[in-house]
């Protein structure tokens, strides 16, 4: 009896203890995270000039920057980034000086508005005291990068390069078995091809006004997404397509046209939809977000030699877990990365360097979605389902342009996979 009773007041002391401590660890989280936010908070008001949270947004559909102020096609106002500007775009008259000058300042001034609100939001979504639907069981378990001195976009291309991306072929497990494996196709996508430039042409309402389309087709790729036009928007955007990369909702919802619609016509289309974070492609097969392999494996049928690949899931998580190891003080949003940031990691293998457009928000940002459709949702720039704040944070640590090119005319450049050399090591999954 007295070793029964002796059991049970050990048993309430460590109960007890554990209790205080996860409540300590939750009340040092709480303390560290109020302390972060408001040192983004003052530091964002320094850096920038009095600019602070209560603020108001810039009105809708308006950009931040006159546009007299940031001619878009305008020569650098220091040294180039390689490879040069092409020779087709043309040369502008000069900037006064008195111009010049502001332009630089408002440059530097959106440049760290722009850094400090990424940060804040990823370590806002990132606390342990949010809670996110965690609907694609994500469990990571890899390694966090802990090593000394600041990540670089070199050590952040080398990992990217190792989590690869693929697409389902002829012969991919479970679709032998189900007897679906003969519509794939027999080779990846953009198998044995290599550019020498690329452009990826994100969907943001900022690509309006741009005068980016002749900039945008003097390249010798050109990706865009979904359902993205550029009838009208020639001026913008371009009018050349390379290739189209849709999620699966594009295939099964009827207002996306996806069989009658010239934009997935005479294009390689990539289509994908996410899968769980284990990953079990039975699993996938038999539930995926949308239904869309019926259409996917019709339209193969129908048209054999039209160049349409799906992309294996797991590459998103690939992805996913590249990103979470180098984000190691926040976690992600437990969400697949977008669209668009797929897009730069499937070019970046294929390409001796990648041009993105309006994918971190130049001057030009404004709270308009898409270029093409009027409704404004500041989440499409700064994101509220995928982690895009840390893709964006990535893009601009990879990014080799200076800042008139990335946040005047509105683009970064990423050298390619096969540019850089890198040491070898074992996979992360």
């Amino acid at each position: 009896m007295r070793m029964l009773g002796l059991s049970v007041w050990l048993f309430l002391n460590l109960v007890f203890l554990g209790m205080g401590s996860y409540l300590y660890l939750l009340w040092v989280q709480y303390w560290r995270y109020a302390r972060t936010s408001q040192m983004a908070r003052s530091q964002d008001a320094s850096l920038v000039e009095g600019k602070g949270e209560d603020d108001p947004e810039p009105r809708p559909g308006k950009p931040r920057f006159h546009s007299n102020l940031v001619p878009p096609n305008l020569p650098p106002l220091s040294r180039p980034s390689p490879p040069p500007p092409p020779t087709t775009t043309p040369t502008p008259p000069t900037v006064p000086p008195t111009t010049r000058e502001q332009l630089l300042q408002e440059i530097q001034r959106h440049k760290v508005d722009i850094f400090v609100r990424l940060r804040r939001l990823q370590k806002e979504r990132g606390s342990i005291l949010v809670k996110h639907e965690n609907r694609y069981e994500v469990l990571y378990k890899g390694r966090r990068r802990r090593g000394p001195g600041p990540i670089t976009g070199h050590e952040l291309l080398c990992a990217l390069r190792e989590a690869g991306v693929r697409t389902l072929r002829d012969g991919d497990e479970p679709f032998t078995s189900q007897g679906v494996s003969k519509h794939f196709p027999s080779t990846g996508l953009l198998e044995g091809r290599h550019f020498n430039t690329c452009v990826v042409v994100s969907s943001a309402g900022s690509n309006k006004g741009s005068h980016l389309g002749n900039f945008i087709d003097s390249h010798d790729a050109v990706v865009r997404f979904n359902d993205a036009p550029t009838v009208g928007f020639e001026g913008d955007v371009g009018t050349r397509t390379t290739l189209r990369i849709v999620n699966s909702r594009i295939l099964v919802k009827p207002e996306f046209k996806f069989w009658d619609s010239p934009l997935y016509k005479d294009v390689a289309v990539l289509a994908w939809d996410p899968c769980h974070y284990s990953c079990d492609l039975n699993e996938w097969y038999k539930a995926p977000d949308f239904d869309f392999f019926p259409e996917y494996f019709r339209r193969r049928l129908m048209l054999p030699y039209e160049d349409l690949h799906m992309l294996h899931p797991a590459s998103m998580w690939n992805i996913w877990d590249v990103l979470q190891r180098y984000t190691p003080d926040s976690r992600l949003l437990p969400n697949p990365p977008s669209t668009g940031f797929l897009g730069i990691m499937l070019m970046l293998a294929h390409c001796e360097s990648v041009d993105v457009v309006e994918f971190v928000p130049s001057l030009r940002m404004t709270e308009q979605c898409h270029y093409w459709l009027p409704y404004n949702d500041t989440t499409c720039t700064f994101g509220g389902w995928h982690p895009t704040d840390t893709e964006k944070l990535t893009t601009l640590t990879l990014n080799s342009a200076g800042d008139y090119d990335t946040y005047a005319r509105g683009f970064v450049r990423i050298p390619g996979f096969k540019t850089i050399a890198c040491p070898t090591r074992s996979p992360a999954r």
